[in-house]
């Protein structure tokens, strides 16, 4: 069947009921590569909310309420719907377990989803994108604020490139979105982009009720088919496998755990498998190590009212000025300002008397810099050296949380997450203060919660954390990138009996990042020789703290070295 045509049978009114024309079961088995049963369902409860689409992995009910509520020639809808949900049967991992996300975490990276699908399904059959963006259309509120109007925004957004939005919001999602259009097969990435999208909601504080949320576009389903929620049986996993580098496993977690586990870390946010090095035979394993992102130590009232204060860190001042700045409003200059122009233009009809400032002029700025802080959170870093009262792991958060304050101080942007391995199948990683969050009393408590606790699988969390810079960094500025891993040894891990192999896949994931744009480097707090350290970072992108009382003022001289290349 050729699918980027309009077939006659469908391009005629839809009858109501049970059955279903059968072009419509051949379009599902030509875009899906599947036989699905298709069935009409409806409601009988008065004034409910319009139907969606509801897709399992065996069946797709198409609403019957479509012919009232959205389309005037429903064969159209019902097209669109079976291309939606074959795009969700090809690339879409089904049944996620949910974790503690929330529902409006969910919704958005459920849009996302949607939106990655659809690309990937366009790209293989391109007439399918004509038969959703009439609907994306049909559906969107360009002007609203309401969480329904903002994702019906991002939805038509993310689809149309030529469409312009003046909210910052949706702005931010489509260039983060396109930033990572050259890697649609990673479904863990665009997830991750979901819950920074999520957490730019509730930091401007756009009510969600999931009670009263519909999908805006009619012709998507409702999404249900993507997440595994607690209380419902679990849907058999069917083995789909998407190529890349952070890939999300299909089926729902269950990995091997040989130490003692704290409750407080086993609620699973994220799980996605990166390739490790086997320096032995010069093979890159793919999908060989699990990340496991899981939610945050939870933080009482007696830990946020034990919070003290930590001493001042004083950075280096530095002068990394760049002269590609451009300046705009500007009395004079050699380009005009467009958007300055515009505003001139219309403050002369309104009778207003328009300000000089048209131009744009050439100057200099600081460049930005973007650092995240990747603690070694590692059963060996509760160590004390000598009479110390504080343990290495508490000497790395308190240097973290002063570094934090001083950067923000300076005007950059910086993120603390904490790492530690047990086995490739579960390295848990810990997003403990993101970029652009507060570092408040709440984010100060969960940092200083994060327990020490099995080995040090270097190179997969440096890979997760490079995949969360890719997509967080600013694509329209010249934004400098850095990971900086704090650590008290060389990587180990029970797995592992070769002393070499994880030092060797951490440096070929530290090079990895460099490729990417991002600088990747270390400081290591330990008293002895720590060249695995330059093997890992290079010689010029690591620091020793012979003390651990050391590591602050070492974390303070490496940062400025980097903020200042």
């Amino acid at each position: 069947m050729n699918v980027n045509a309009i077939p006659p049978e469908l391009a005629t009114p839809h009858e109501t009921g049970s059955s279903v024309r059968p072009a419509f079961s051949a379009l599902t088995l030509a875009l899906s590569g599947r036989s699905m049963q298709l069935q009409a369902h409806t409601t009988d409860v008065p004034d409910a909310a319009p139907l969606r689409p509801i897709l399992t992995s065996t069946h797709l009910l198409l609403p019957t309420d479509h012919l009232a509520a959205d389309a005037a020639e429903p064969a159209r809808l019902y097209r669109a719907s079976i291309a939606h949900a074959a795009a969700h049967l090809r690339y879409s991992p089904a049944s996620q377990p949910t974790g503690t996300l929330k529902p409006m975490s969910l919704a958005v990276m459920a849009a996302l989803e949607d939106a990655r699908v659809e690309h990937l399904l366009a790209n293989e059959f391109p007439g399918t994108r004509a038969w959703c963006l009439p609907l994306l259309a049909q559906s969107l509120e360009p002007h609203g604020l309401s969480f329904t109007a903002l994702i019906s925004r991002l939805n038509y957004a993310l689809m149309t490139p030529d469409y312009s939005d003046d909210n910052y919001w949706v702005n931010k999602a489509r260039t983060m979105f396109d930033a990572l259009r050259g890697s649609l097969e990673d479904y863990a990435a665009f997830r991750a982009l979901g819950s920074i999208l999520a957490n730019d909601l509730g930091q401007m504080r756009v009510r969600f009720d999931p009670q009263q949320y519909v999908v805006p576009p009619a012709y998507r389903d409702d999404n249900t088919y993507l997440w595994q929620y607690p209380d419902a049986p679990p849907e058999p996993a069917k083995g789909l496998d998407i190529a890349g580098s952070g890939d999300v496993e299909a089926r729902q977690a269950d990995a091997r755990h040989d130490g003692p586990q704290d409750d407080a870390h086993t609620l699973e946010l994220v799980r996605a498998t990166y390739p490790e090095l086997d320096y032995r035979s010069g093979v890159l394993r793919s999908h060989w190590a699990t990340v496991i992102e899981q939610a945050p130590p939870a933080v009482s009232r007696t830990a946020l009212s034990a919070l003290g204060s930590l001493p001042r860190l004083n950075l280096p001042a530095r002068n990394n000025l760049t002269r590609d700045a451009r300046r705009r409003r500007q009395p004079e200059g050699d380009d005009l300002d467009l958007d300055a122009v515009i505003e001139h233009a219309i403050d002369r009809r309104r009778g207003h008397t328009p300000g000089p400032r048209v131009f744009i002029s050439p100057g200099s700025r600081r460049r930005p810099l973007r650092i995240l802080l990747l603690l070694d959170a590692s059963a060996s870093t509760n160590r004390h050296y000598g009479t110390a009262a504080q343990s290495i792991l508490d000497r790395e958060k308190d240097a973290a949380l002063m570094l934090a304050r001083a950067a923000a101080s300076a005007g950059d942007i910086i993120a603390v997450h904490g790492f530690c391995s047990d086995t490739r199948h579960g390295v848990n990683y810990y997003r403990l203060l993101d970029f652009d969050s507060p570092l408040d009393s709440t984010a100060q408590a969960a940092i200083q919660a994060m327990p020490g606790r099995c080995s040090t699988r270097m190179g997969a969390a440096l890979r997760h954390a490079a995949m969360l810079l890719r997509i967080e960094g600013r694509q329209d500025i010249d934004e400098r990138r850095v990971i900086v891993v704090i650590t008290d040894g060389a990587p180990a891990d029970i797995d592992v009996a070769d002393d070499c192999y994880l030092v060797e896949d951490a440096r070929a994931a530290a090079a990895e990042a460099r490729r990417a744009g991002i600088v990747a480097a270390g400081i290591v707090v330990e008293a002895c020789d720590a060249g695995y350290m330059r093997r890992i970072f290079g010689p010029n992108a690591w620091r020793v703290a012979g003390d651990a009382s050391a590591l602050p003022a070492r974390l303070a001289a490496l940062y400025a070295r980097l903020a200042a290349d």
